[in-house]
C-alpha cells in the first residue's frame, strides 16, 4: 500500500517495525501523506497512539495546527473522542480569535500551555526513568534473594543426601552385626542340643531296673484330663470340647461359664475354635446378664 501511494524505501521502512499494527502502520502512512510533521510522524511510529488517535493528530496537521498545539491534546491517555473534542475547540478558538489582540493574547497563552505540558511531560518521562532503575534495582534485589534461596535448599539437600547415606552405611553395619550375632546365637544354639542330646544317649544307654513291684502307669488321654478338668459333665460335652482343640485360655473360660452356672446348652454356645478366651468371656457375661435380666421381668 505504501508503495502505491508513492512513499520511498525510506519512509516505508519507518512504518514497517513490529510494534505497530496492520490499521496503524495505514493511518501512520495517511500521516505522511498530508505531510504531517516528522516529530509528529516519529510519534505515531513508537507505537504507543493506536488507529483511532493518528487521525486526530493527521485532522490537526490538516486543519492548520501548529506541532506544539497538536501537542497539547495529542497523549497516549487521552481517548481519541477526548483528542477530537479538544482539537475541534483548538480550532473554533483560532477561528473567533483572527489577528485581533485577542488573538495574540490567545496565542501567548497557548503557547505557554505548551510549555507548561512540555514541562510536565519532561517531568514525567525523568520520573518515569527514574521508576525504572528503581524497578530494574527491587528485580534484581528479588532475584539475587530467590537465587540465594534456592542455592541454600540446594546445599540443604546436599545435607540431607549426606546424611542418608551415612543412616545408610550405619544400618548396614548395624545388619551386619545383627547377622553375626545370629550365626553365632544359631551355633551356639547347635552345641548346646548336641550336648543334650548326647546327655540324653548316655542316659538311655544306662536305663535303671523298675522294682519288681512297680506297674507302668496307663497314659492319660486328652479326654481323660478334660473328665478331670470338668467332672460330672456327659460325654457329649467332653467330646465337643475335645473335637474343638481349644487353648488353655479358653478351656479356663469354658470351666469358668460352667461354675457360673450357666447351662450345658448355653456352655456349647461359646465352645468354638474360632473364639478367643476375650470373646468367651464376653458371651458369658452376656448371657449372665440376659438370664438375670429374665429373672428380673419374671
Amino acid at each position: 500500500m505504501a508503495f502505491q501511494y508513492g512513499l520511498g524505501i525510506k519512509d516505508v521502512r519507518r512504518v514497517a517495525i513490529p510494534k505497530l499494527n496492520a490499521e496503524q502502520m495505514r493511518q501512520t502512512v495517511f500521516a505522511m501523506l498530508e505531510d504531517v510533521d516528522g516529530e509528529l510522524v516519529d510519534l505515531c511510529c513508537q507505537g504507543t497512539f493506536d488507529q483511532y488517535q493518528i487521525p486526530e493528530i493527521v485532522s490537526g496537521s490538516v486543519s492548520g495546527l501548529t506541532k506544539e498545539e497538536i501537542m497539547s491534546y495529542a497523549t497516549p491517555d487521552l481517548p481519541a473522542s477526548r483528542m477530537k473534542k479538544m482539537r475541534t475547540q483548538l480550532i473554533e478558538a483560532k477561528k473567533n480569535a483572527g489577528n485581533s489582540a485577542e488573538g495574540a493574547a490567545f496565542k501567548e497563552y497557548t503557547e505557554n500551555l505548551i510549555k507548561m505540558m512540555e514541562t510536565s511531560l519532561q517531568q514525567f518521562k525523568e520520573n518515569n526513568e527514574k521508576f525504572e532503575v528503581l524497578s530494574t534495582l527491587v528485580k534484581e534485589h528479588v532475584l539475587d534473594e530467590k537465587n540465594q534461596e534456592i542455592k541454600d535448599l540446594y546445599e540443604n539437600l546436599k545435607d540431607k543426601d549426606s546424611l542418608i547415606k551415612k543412616l545408610q552405611e550405619e544400618a548396614a553395619v548395624q545388619e551386619t552385626q545383627i547377622k553375626k550375632l545370629e550365626e553365632e546365637l544359631t551355633a551356639a544354639r547347635t552345641r548346646s542340643n548336641a550336648e543334650v542330646v548326647e546327655g540324653k544317649t548316655e542316659k538311655v544307654t544306662a536305663p535303671t531296673v523298675p522294682p519288681s513291684y512297680w506297674r507302668p502307669q496307663p497314659p492319660q488321654t486328652k479326654k481323660t484330663i478334660l473328665e478331670k478338668l470338668f467332672p460330672q459333665k456327659t460325654s457329649d460335652i467332653l467330646d465337643k470340647i475335645a473335637a474343638e482343640g481349644l487353648s488353655s485360655e479358653q478351656l479356663e473360660e469354658v470351666r469358668s461359664a460352667f461354675d457360673s452356672g450357666l447351662a450345658d446348652d448355653e456352655v456349647k454356645r461359646i465352645i468354638k475354635k474360632e473364639l478367643t478366651a476375650d470373646k468367651m468371656r464376653k458371651m458369658r457375661e452376656i448371657m449372665l446378664l440376659v438370664r438375670e435380666r429374665r429373672h428380673t421381668d419374671a
